[in-house]
């Protein structure tokens, strides 16, 4: 929350675990556009080891100044002891791997 809050570009990629790189900077200052800045308040955090060890989910409820209220669920991960949520989509594809399509191949 501190890194919405503030606005940081920085703590938002930090938070999420990711490389500071173009696209997390770029994905970084649209998340922060739609909820940074807003005061949020953590009310309730529920976290469930459901997909093992070091991958979960977490249940964010909190509400921000004004007293709208976001409820989302993130996928968190454990890389090197530190927890990280899940909150960047655009996340190139490691070298050598494919990304999962769920097209079916045209013919």
């Amino acid at each position: 929350m501190r890194a919405l809050n503030s606005r940081s570009v920085a703590g938002l990629i930090s938070v999420g675990g990711v490389e500071d790189a173009e696209w997390s900077r770029q994905e970084a200052e649209r998340i922060l556009a739609d909820r940074g800045g807003r005061g949020w308040k953590v009310k309730d955090v529920r976290i469930q080891h459901d997909m093992g060890p070091d991958v979960g989910s977490a249940r964010l409820l909190a509400e921000d100044r004004a007293g709208t209220s976001l409820r989302d669920t993130f996928t968190v991960t454990r890389e090197k002891g530190a927890w990280h949520l899940t909150v960047f989509t655009d996340q190139p594809a490691e070298p050598g791997k494919e990304s999962a399509a769920t097209d079916e191949p045209r013919s």
